[in-house]
Order: structure tokens, then C-alpha cells, then sequence
């Protein structure tokens, strides 16, 4: 009997397809992993750049200024700074695709312990309380001298 076939068993083949399923498995969490990081630094980015803006605003304004000295503290709310063009890219949340709420305030501010001027994004609600949205790193945790608390958690 000639034993001279060519070609692989069936065995080998379902060998390779389990390996190339797990690669290709990995590969996409992976994917998915590195896009949802993306999506996190670039409104990171964006709300970094919306708290620039408004301390250009700040420092273009005398009587905004004056009232910043004064106080220790401004609220800027962010539709003033989208309307006169201080924020000039879309207000899409990259991480939700939602648009972040022009009627969020910036405020700027002079810490408890006095060190530099710092700024972050608050949502104020009906009842007065401020919610943090973002600290002067554009992450959610930590910002505005607010007590840790879950509109603020402290961060990791």
C-alpha cells in the first residue's frame, strides 16, 4: 500500500483554526482595550483645553479679572466661552459621543492652601450643589477643593 498523501488530518486543521481564534480573539479585546484609552485621554485633552481657554478669557477681561482678585474665585460658564469663540472645536464627549453641556461652569479658583491659580469643571445643580466633572488634569476625581465625596471621588 502506497502511503505517500499529501495535504494535512483533520486534527492539524482544527489545531491551526483553535490557535488563529485565540490570536484573533486577543487581538480585538486588545483593540477594544487601547480604543476605550484613546477615547479617555482625548476628553481628558478636551477639557484641559476648555479650562485654558477660560483662563485666557480671564486674563483678556479686566472686570472678569478684577472680580477673580477680588473673590479668590470665577465661574465661567462654558456657553460664554463657546459663544464669543474661546472654544472653537466641537463639545463631543469622545468617550460617550454625547456633547458635553455648555451649561457646565469653569471655574478658577485659588486653593485652600494657596499655591498657584487652578481650575476645573463643575456641574451646579438646582439645589446649588457642585458635582466635579473635571480637575485641571481633566480627569474626574479630586478637583475644586470640594470634599471627597461621589460627585468627587478622591483619585486613584
Amino acid at each position: 500500500m502506497n502511503n505517500n498523501r499529501k495535504g494535512f488530518t483533520l486534527m492539524e486543521l482544527l489545531v491551526v483554526i483553535v490557535i488563529v481564534s485565540v490570536v484573533g480573539v486577543s487581538a480585538s479585546i486588545s483593540f477594544n482595550n487601547i480604543n476605550d484609552s484613546t477615547a479617555e485621554i482625548e476628553l481628558e485633552n478636551k477639557y484641559m483645553e476648555i479650562q485654558r481657554a477660560a483662563t485666557l478669557y480671564l486674563d483678556l477681561h479686566n472686570s472678569s479679572l478684577e472680580t477673580f482678585i477680588e473673590n479668590r474665585e470665577m465661574y465661567m460658564k462654558l456657553y460664554v466661552l463657546k459663544e464669543q469663540n474661546y472654544i472653537t472645536n466641537d463639545l463631543e464627549n469622545p468617550v460617550t459621543g454625547d456633547n458635553i453641556s455648555v451649561d457646565y461652569y469653569v471655574k478658577t479658583y485659588i486653593p485652600s492652601d494657596n499655591s498657584k491659580v487652578d481650575t476645573c469643571i463643575l456641574e451646579i445643580k438646582s439645589d446649588g450643589t457642585e458635582k466635579c466633572i473635571a480637575n485641571s488634569n481633566g480627569k474626574k476625581c479630586g478637583c475644586c477643593d470640594l470634599e471627597i465625596s461621589n460627585n468627587n471621588p478622591q483619585c486613584k
